[in-house]
């Protein structure tokens, strides 16, 4: 009995360590909320809409220690919408991430499966759409610093923080037998934060990009790519996309601001030989008016050039967009919003605020929006 006694205690004495050298972390947000539109093409709009501020989900994340400062990690995360409970990105299960990789203290993270790209790990942080909103996406998110799309097998490196300084790439492989370029992508990128300084660079390539990323927000190519948003300018099937962004945020009190310029550019573009280029600066900022209260501005500008003319169709489209947001905290975990959005466009296009997440393109050079909203996160 005693033999047996101590092996038992050994037993559990054994597995309650392994235990506390790995993790399982499940975790959600939710957000709902109703929206009002001045014009969705052409009338008046009041819905309930999800994922807002940030999109529904729920997810899995662990890691186990391998000794020596070597960890196994992995996340795995659903998107989904609450009104309906349709699955997002398209009806895949995992859509938002689901990768597994190796964590070293010393030589960094390498991950493989679907994952974030390096604009959204880099820049989007230095965003409005980045901290508050999906509606505040620039020009519909054509540089996907609101990560409408993720990477498809993808291999990720993330530096450990040198002095505040961290570093990264991925490549992703397109997987079609005898054309290894085709549906792939790369990217890189850096970042730097101190204090009350966060500054960023990153840069990404990718091959026929409306067929690798299904989840986007492309739109089919039409006479009058006007009607249709930014989008409706690169249309259905261009041969390569670039990105290139560049921002920062400061810090002070109870004041934070930000500033970023991305630039996008899209080959073969709406069915043409010719390329279409998207430049978009933003100048936002925050205040804790109260410990509980934060009150949210910002400005967009995206200017583009096309490289083709059509009938009736501008080849410098432009958007300018004013963004105002107030938020409540109930607790650390639920807050409650109030925002508006209002968009004017240029140059023969029509104003169209997050190209039909938000609702159908404007019949004219105006469209706003009214939404309020909660947001709670377990």
């Amino acid at each position: 009995m005693k033999k047996s006694s101590f092996v038992l205690v050994a037993f559990g004495a054994f597995t309650s360590a392994a235990q506390a050298q790995s993790s399982v972390t499940l975790y959600g947000l939710i957000d709902a909320g109703l929206t009002y539109v001045n014009n969705d093409a052409g009338k008046t709009l009041i819905a309930a809409q999800s994922g807002i501020t940030q999109a529904p989900r729920w997810g899995l994340k662990g890691s186990e220690d391998l000794g020596g400062g070597l960890q196994t990690v992995f996340q795995l995360e659903n998107g989904f919408n609450i009104f309906t409970g349709k699955l997002g990105q398209g009806g895949l299960d995992f859509g938002r991430q689901a990768y597994v990789g190796l964590a070293d203290k010393t030589w960094g993270t390498v991950t493989v499966g679907r994952q974030y790209d390096s604009i959204d790990d880099y820049v989007q942080p230095a965003t409005l759409n980045g901290n508050w909103s999906a509606y505040y996406s620039h020009a519909g998110d054509i540089d996907n610093t609101d990560n409408s799309y993720r990477i498809n097998n993808s291999v990720k490196y993330a530096s450990p923080a040198y002095k505040g300084l961290t570093f990264g790439g991925m490549y992703a492989f397109g997987g079609v037998a005898g054309e290894f370029g085709e549906n792939s992508m790369f990217g890189l990128g850096a970042k730097y934060s101190n204090g009350p300084i966060y500054l960023t660079a990153a840069y990404e390539y990718a091959r026929n990009p409306a067929t690798q990323f299904t989840d986007g927000s492309w739109v089919a190519s039409s006479s009058n790519p006007a009607q249709f948003g930014a989008f409706g300018y690169v249309g259905a099937t261009p041969t390569s996309s670039q990105i290139i962004g560049a921002g920062g945020t400061y810090s002070i009190g109870q004041t934070k601001v930000g500033l970023d310029y991305t630039n996008t550019k899209f080959d073969d573009a709406n069915g043409t030989a010719s390329s279409v280029t998207f430049n978009n600066a933003e100048l936002w900022g925050q205040y804790a008016l109260t410990p509980a209260t934060t009150l949210i501005a910002g400005d967009t500008f995206t200017f583009a050039k096309t490289g083709y003319t059509l009938p009736g169709v501008g080849t410098k489209p432009k958007w300018n967009q004013l963004n105002l947001m107030a938020d409540y905290a109930l607790s650390k975990r639920t807050d409650v919003y109030l925002m508006t959005a209002w968009e004017k466009a240029f140059g023969g296009a029509r104003a169209s605020i997050f190209n039909g997440l938000l609702a159908s393109p404007s019949t004219t050079t105006n469209q706003a929006e009214i939404r309020i909203g909660i947001r709670t996160k377990f």
